[in-house]
């Protein structure tokens, strides 16, 4: 997948959707994609997220408690987001239901970026709280 193409996406998921486009280019050369063998877990419940995951081909599947509440499908579905930015424990497991591919970026970079850019953390805090309140 091009970096443009990557970004296009990212600006179409609502916690990036209102960053300034030169910043989600950060966000893109902070990230790299990855190829997931089946059942590969990228987010553990009860421990603090080390990224934010988007789906770029396959599924993931998020459990709570073990059990199964929620199977992502959509290219450009977006996880880890709210423990990565709040550094708290992650609410849910998150695996690959088969081979997928996914973009990863870094707790660390993501909040590097934010300092510098407070669009950023406003346009991900205003989607987490959408999220939350929706629950």
């Amino acid at each position: 997948m091009e970096s443009a193409e990557l970004v296009t996406l990212l600006m179409q998921n609502e916690a990036f959707a209102d960053a300034p486009e030169d910043v989600v280019v950060a966000l893109v050369e902070a990230g790299e994609i990855k190829t997931l063998d089946p059942g590969t877990v990228i987010i553990t419940e009860g421990k603090q997220g080390e990224s934010i995951w988007t789906l770029l081909e396959g599924e993931f599947d998020v459990f709570v408690e073990g059990d199964l509440v929620n199977r992502m499908t959509e290219k450009g579905e977006v996880a880890g987001e709210i423990s990565a930015v709040s550094l708290t424990p992650a609410t849910a497991t998150v695996q690959s239901s088969g081979v997928a591919k996914a973009f990863c970026i870094p707790q660390q970079a993501l909040h590097k970026i934010m300092e510098s850019h407070p669009a950023l953390a406003a346009s991900m805090l205003r989607s987490m709280a959408k999220y939350l309140g929706r629950r």
